[in-house]
Order: structure tokens, then C-alpha cells, then sequence
């Protein structure tokens, strides 16, 4: 039954990534415990994901909200001379729960914040054996229905509107800090892998494509990028440096 303590578990990788592809947005964390509350009192808040990969405010939320972050970090395999990313926050999370479950019987609703059909067999473990109420918080459009039936068809929808549109000049302020902090993918930046980094939802770069194209022609226009031509790898490249005794960026790295 609905109702006495809650356990929230947050696939925040899953969540983040579908708001951000799907609909273009960002997550509303205290949304998300809005959400939990409906349920009961909230006992166990957690969130897994390499917070490294997220924006800084991501965090500062999740304290605001009461949810605890588990931090596990992302692993980088190499095979074949090709890199892959692998990520065990899935098992970390499992291993939690189950360890709740056993622990604290007198927890009847688990919220699972995660679209991810790895987790059924966990939910028919938790409602078969255990009796307890699942409830399945995903993002439309990313979330199995097998999951979702596997909890009784208990189901939230996550959505977002998109966001509203962010100014040039704020968006420039963003990808400055990004350059100026980030580590050139190839040794070197070029206008293209810029855009490509602000694009990447890992960097959480906020307003449209349009915009973010149109924040870093800007930058090339008032001289805080500055291309120059030179040849990597045998190959002519324009390399773009930051100018970083421009105005404009000691200001946006004094504000980070």
C-alpha cells in the first residue's frame, strides 16, 4: 500500500540524459522529491552517477533537495585500440536497495527513478518477495514498459519544458569557463570541437544549438577566440586559442 516511509533511488544518468535528449532540458531536482513526497516520508534519498561528469549545480541541488549522492566514477576500458566507458552505478544501486530492503522492512514504497530495463527483475524481486509498492518515475520516451508492468503499471512521468532561451552572453560566459578548464580533446581546440563540447550534455551548457553556434561566432568576432593557422598531424588546421588576457574572459573565469 501507498502511504509510511519511501526509499527514492535516482538512475540520475538515465534521467539527465533523457530529459536532455528527448526534450532539451534540464532535471528539476526539488521537482523530483515533489514527486516522492506524494508518496510518503522520504527515509532514503539517493542518487548514483559520476558527479564529475555533471555541472557543479547539479550537486548543490541535490543537497538543497535532501537527496545523497553516490559518487561512482566512470571507467575507461581500451579494447581492440578503441575506448569505451563503462559505468557500475546500476550495481551500486541494486546493491543498495536490496540492502534496504532487509534492513529497513518498514519501508512499503520504493520510488525507482530510472526508464532502464535492467531493473526488472529487481522490481518483481521487491514486489514478489518482499510485497512491497513500486513506483516507476521515468522520462517519456525513455522508459521500458516491461519495466513499468513489472511494477503493476505504477508509473511517473519526468518531464521538462524546454528551456526558456538563454542569452548570447550568458552562454558565452559558460563556454569560456569550459575552455578554459577543459582539456583539449585532440591537444588542441578548433571553433568545430567547441561546439561539439557545448553541445555534449555532459558539460551542461545551457541554450539551444542555434545559440551556442551563435555565442561562439560571437567570441571569434570580439577577439576572445582567436584562430590561427597551423599544421597537426599533417594536417592544416585553424587552431583556436582562448584570449585569456581578454576582458571579457578574466571576467567570466572570475565569476566561476
Amino acid at each position: 500500500m501507498i502511504g509510511g516511509d519511501v526509499a527514492v533511488f535516482i538512475d540520475f544518468e538515465n534521467i539527465r540524459y533523457s530529459l536532455r535528449n528527448i526534450y532539451g532540458g534540464e532535471p528539476d531536482i526539488s521537482a523530483l522529491m515533489d514527486r516522492a513526497r506524494k508518496y510518503g516520508n522520504i527515509a532514503v534519498a539517493v542518487a548514483y552517477a559520476d558527479f564529475s561528469e555533471h555541472p557543479d549545480w547539479i550537486r548543490r541541488q541535490m543537497d538543497i533537495a535532501g537527496i545523497t549522492t553516490r559518487d561512482i566514477p566512470l571507467r575507461k576500458v581500451t579494447r581492440d585500440g578503441t575506448e569505451r566507458v563503462k559505468s557500475s552505478a546500476d550495481i551500486h544501486m541494486v546493491m543498495d536497495i536490496m540492502e534496504t530492503v532487509l534492513d529497513r522492512p518498514n519501508i512499503n514504497t520504493y520510488l525507482l527513478m530510472s526508464g532502464d530495463s535492467d531493473f526488472i527483475r529487481l522490481v518483481s524481486w521487491l514486489r514478489n518477495r518482499f510485497g512491497k509498492t513500486v513506483v516507476i518515475a521515468g522520462v517519456p520516451g525513455a522508459t521500458s514498459q516491461d519495466l513499468v508492468r513489472a511494477a503493476g503499471g505504477k508509473e511517473e512521468r519526468i518531464e521538462v519544458s524546454p528551456p526558456s532561451p538563454s542569452s548570447v552572453e550568458e552562454i558565452i560566459d559558460v563556454i569560456i569557463r569550459m575552455v578554459h578548464a577543459g582539456r583539449p580533446p585532440l591537444g588542441y581546440w578548433t571553433a568545430r570541437l567547441i561546439d561539439q563540447w557545448a553541445n555534449n550534455a555532459r558539460n551542461g551548457i545551457p541554450g539551444t544549438a542555434e545559440e551556442k553556434k551563435a555565442a561562439i561566432g560571437s567570441m571569434l568576432q570580439e577577439g576572445i577566440l582567436e584562430q590561427k593557422a597551423e599544421t597537426r598531424e599533417g594536417r592544416p588546421l585553424r587552431v583556436a586559442y582562448l584570449k585569456e588576457d581578454h576582458p571579457r574572459v578574466q571576467e567570466a573565469i572570475g565569476k566561476s
